[in-house]
């Protein structure tokens, strides 16, 4: 008989992960280069390896892999996080293929009926084979969001635009959510810009602008998402942050707006400051409008408690939701 439950689920799934990333690791080129990564990749499959092994105990494989469920999300996240380190399909397709080769050895030192060991075999390699078609779809979606990226740029600052920053939060949420993640955005208005473009004229002001936005992108991690929401006003999308983690980016950028020296048409050092509101996905669900209505409610209160500040939203304070 085939031993499964929690003979199966505990110890053997274990054992089945130690000798995938043994042989993973080889493909990949070695420890000492892939290690970090495997380490990642061995978490995140867990999940998707105990899916599959619900196939022997019966549960309903297609039911699980659906849109919504569980293990769908679980492959999901797996596909997410190989194209994220960098993996091509070819190394996706050659991770699953080598999780069912130990999952077959299993089988077959798990049972001592040959008739058992082809049924088993037959309902986990309906339960691989969605698991990884889930995954290599990732690959996919995110080749077509990197597509939508290179058009959704404003023109002047060459950041991400107003549109793509819609759409870019709202799947950041949802994604937050899913895998119940801090999710920040901050919010940065320069101050008195108006008066620096009556000063010097809208070209320098223009000029201005995308300094800002090159501060910005310095400061961002490759995670970070920053686009220009409007006028002289950015927003970033802080993935995988906490509000401590943001008021610091906060912080940083602050300083470094304070501290360059921009040019005016007499070619002398101008001094600019910017005030900013951070905000961050709450316990209760939180939509894209409520959390950068946040975020600008909290720019509201470092404007009116004196400009050139950084101030993280509280109860209490506006939400001016667009």
């Amino acid at each position: 008989m085939l031993k499964t439950g929690a003979e199966t689920t505990g110890p053997r799934i274990d054992s089945i992960l130690d000798h995938w990333a043994r042989h993973v690791r080889i493909a990949n080129g070695g420890a000492t280069r892939h290690g970090l990564t495997l380490r990642r990749s061995k978490a995140s499959m867990r999940p998707v390896l105990s899916h599959i092994l619900a196939a022997l105990e019966g549960h309903s494989i297609a039911k699980a892999f659906d849109a919504d469920g569980t293990a769908s999300q679980a492959a999901r996240h797996y596909g997410e996080l190989r194209h994220e380190q960098g993996f091509t399909i070819g190394d996706l397709l050659r991770d699953f293929r080598q999780l069912r080769r130990e999952v077959g050895l299993h089988l077959v030192e798990a049972s001592g009926n040959i008739r058992d060991t082809i049924d088993a075999v037959r309902n986990i390699d309906d339960a691989i084979d969605r698991a990884q078609a889930i995954a290599v779809e990732t690959f996919h979606v995110i080749d077509v969001e990197t597509l939508t990226e290179l058009v959704a740029q404003d023109p002047l600052t060459g950041l991400f635009d107003y549109g793509y920053l819609w759409e870019r939060l709202e799947q950041e949420i949802q994604r937050a959510r899913r895998h119940d993640r801090p999710l920040s955005v901050v919010m940065v208005d320069v101050d008195w810009f108006k008066r620096y473009n009556d000063a010097f004229g809208h070209l320098w002001g223009d000029v201005a602008l995308k300094q800002i936005a090159a501060i910005l992108q310095e400061n961002a991690r490759r995670s970070d998402v920053v686009a220009r929401y409007g006028g002289d006003e950015f927003v970033m999308i802080l993935p995988e942050t906490a509000i401590p983690g943001a008021r610091t980016i906060g912080e940083r950028i602050r300083q470094a707006v304070t501290a360059f020296p921009f040019k005016s048409r007499t070619d002398e050092a101008v001094s600019i400051s910017a005030s900013i509101g951070c905000a961050t996905v709450g316990d209760e669900l939180t939509t894209a409008r409520d959390l950068i209505g946040r975020a600008d409610g909290a720019l509201y209160a470092a404007k009116g408690d004196g400009r050139n500040r950084v101030i993280v939203y509280e109860d209490g304070m506006p939400c001016l939701a667009p």
